[in-house]
């Protein structure tokens, strides 16, 4: 059997082991400040949504007025051609394509913008959802 030496020392041992178990679980304390932490960030993630979404509005706008431009100076570079004055017209109607290329492809990048602040608005609610969860966990 175990003399009272080995005794001592098992009980001093499991009593180390089962207190520095107790140290590592973490209190309510920080758990309900790392909720409030991702609470945080996840309303800055739907603030930079939703201006992702304003900058797509704004970026799409520009887009189809610049492609209205185009097709506008694409007329009158026709009616250039057809009033004889063939290098005008025709340089006003590649101008008038190319911008209405540059106009398509900002309303492109418009609906981008768009989606990718939908979809960070949404990122930023899941945080704070995440956050209040936490934070009711610690409590």
């Amino acid at each position: 059997m175990f003399t009272i030496q080995k005794r001592v020392a098992l009980i001093l041992a499991v009593g180390l082991i089962g207190i520095s178990l107790v140290a590592q679980v973490p209190s309510g304390q920080p758990v309900e400040q790392k909720g409030q932490r991702i609470e945080r960030r996840g309303e800055a993630q739907e603030v930079k949504g939703e201006r992702q979404e304003r900058r797509g509005v704004k970026n799409e706008l520009k887009g189809e007025r610049k492609a209205r431009q185009g097709a506008r100076m694409e007329r009158k570079g026709e009616a250039l051609v057809a009033q004889g004055k063939v290098k005008e017209g025709q340089a006003l109607e590649r101008k008038g394509a190319h911008r209405q290329a540059k106009g398509q492809a900002q309303a492109a990048k418009g609906a981008r913008q768009e989606k990718r602040g939908a979809r960070n608005e949404r990122k930023g609610q899941r945080k704070e959802l995440k956050g209040q969860h936490l934070e009711n966990q610690a409590k």
